[in-house]
């Protein structure tokens, strides 16, 4: 290697050992969850449950929350609680100058410790109010819980859970499903559908327009923040909560896309889903049809598992806020499955090893470790508003995250695969690949003074449910030979 020592080598990277991910009722057993059908709701009649008293969100809330409600308790439970949880202003304002907001739960939150990430998200849609309840209270059910319900503290040992309860601000703000788009008053009654607008298979038009899909392909601020967090984070499960229907949702949203490549394992986590909270688990495509969705591209982007849960069966929210309470705890009309269980299970899986990769091996104290990988991503055949259909665009896709060698050196860095699933929207159109299909990458890993100077570079390739081991012993020797000691 070159004195720079930023010649990539794969000398480094030791040995792989599988981390068993067995599918069907062992994988779901693994979780400590039921296989779906098991265990299902006595049956009652449905006007005396409705009568029964339903118990208090873990926020207590009665009634929908404002803007400003929700900025206002992110602030406040970071507050409280600065060691668990830490309040984030995503980067991008939206089209009418508003800041977007988040918070991110676990244990020593401010450290960059590389655990796995489940990310939560509602109101994509303006009007889909319950969509960031649901969100909202799985925060405050985590928080409150942490040192109490063993569970609830063995998972934020081990995961990082990043909530953001209002995506589409503009939207939420006049109640209305779109953005605000490039209307400077918002006057338009269009707008931009965000959940239409992300990159990936753009422009096919199922399930939008010319006008509603947006200007281009990722073109909207709100779009943009959900993608830099999913970039930035190694985010092994992804939930985008959105009303109504009772339905868990999965990739693909086009039939033609065909299955993706790790349809067995979506499956299997779906169903352990689906058996908490009774909602029906279906592919995307099949409820219908749409492209330029959040799970579809985050995970032909990360390889992490991204889902849509339709929550609630009723889309008004007029008087509803009832049934938000009952969809997330698990009685009256919906007695015996929650939400809550369902997004626990999620947690689960966000946080078991076997779902994703491991990289572990040592590093000076206090190295700046990252790892990135660049592709491209394609939208489909964009068809424009007079029927004209143009050839896809390429959607460069950067990968990076980082992590800090703690003071013993070791780490362990929970990580989505670098074996990339193999795209269904291409160059030259759209091609369905399956199950199986896969693209062998590789992750770049830089070690690093805190300055920057990269010390070591290593190519390291890891796919589900794998752990490789890594000894980066040139960057210990110049770190220490040429800086701090350990």
């Amino acid at each position: 290697m070159s004195s720079g020592g930023t010649s990539p080598s794969t000398a480094s990277v030791l040995g792989k050992r599988v981390l068993t991910l067995t599918l069907g009722v062992g994988f779901l057993g693994g979780l400590g969850i039921p296989a779906a059908g098991a265990g299902a709701a006595a049956t009652a009649d449905p006007q005396a449950i409705v009568q029964q008293q339903a118990p208090s969100l873990p926020s207590g809330r009665t009634t929908y929350r404002t803007i400003t409600d929700y900025n206002d308790e992110m602030l406040a439970l970071s507050a409280r609680h600065p060691g668990l949880v830490k309040h984030i202003t995503l980067p991008h304002k939206t089209r009418q100058g508003r800041e977007v907001y988040g918070i991110e739960v676990t244990h020593d939150v401010g450290a960059a410790d590389g655990k796995p990430v489940l990310l939560m998200m509602g109101v994509h849609h303006g009007n889909e109010w319950p969509s960031g309840e649901h969100t909202m209270e799985f925060a405050y059910d985590l928080i409150d819980n942490d040192g109490k319900d063993p569970q609830v503290t063995r998972l934020l040992d081990k995961a990082r859970v990043v909530f953001v309860p209002v995506v589409n601000v503009d939207g939420f703000v006049i109640n209305r499903r779109t953005s605000c788009g490039l209307s400077p008053t918002c006057a338009s009654s269009a707008g931009v559908d965000i959940n239409r607008n992300y990159p990936f298979g753009w422009g096919s038009n199922a399930g939008s327009n010319a006008t509603t899909r947006g200007p281009g392909p990722g073109s909207e601020p709100e779009v943009q923040n959900v993608m830099d967090l999913t970039k930035n984070n190694q985010v092994t499960v992804l939930i985008t909560n959105h009303t109504s229907g009772h339905t868990v949702l999965r990739p693909p949203l086009e039939k033609r896309a065909g299955d993706t490549p790790d349809e067995a394992v979506y499956a299997a986590l779906t169903d352990a889903i689906t058996a908490e909270n009774g909602y029906t688990g279906m592919k995307s495509g099949f409820d219908y049809e749409t492209t330029g969705e959040t799970p579809d591209w985050s995970y032909y982007a990360t390889r992490g598992l991204g889902f849509t849960f339709e929550i609630m069966k009723t889309q008004s929210t007029s008087n509803t806020y009832s049934e938000v309470i009952e969809d997330y705890t698990g009685t009256g009309r919906y007695e015996g499955k929650s939400n809550r269980e369902a997004f626990m299970a999620a947690l689960e899986y966000a946080a078991d090893p076997a779902g994703h990769s491991v990289i572990t091996g040592k590093a000076p104290k206090g190295a700046v470790l990252k790892i990135a990988k660049d592709f491209d991503l394609w939208t489909a055949p964009i068809r424009q508003a007079n029927n004209v259909v143009d050839p896809p665009q390429r959607i460069p896709t950067h990968l990076q995250s980082t992590l800090v060698t703690p003071a013993n050196g070791k780490f362990a860095w929970h990580v989505n695969p670098s074996v990339r699933p193999a795209p269904a929207y291409t160059e030259t159109g759209v091609v369905a690949t399956g199950p199986g299909n896969f693209i062998k990458e590789s992750w770049t890993l830089t070690c690093a003074r805190p300055t920057g100077e990269v010390l070591e570079t290593v190519h390291v390739t890891v796919d589900r449910g794998e752990q490789v081991d890594v000894r980066l012993q040139e960057c210990k020797t110049r770190f220490n030979g040429n800086g701090p000691k350990n």
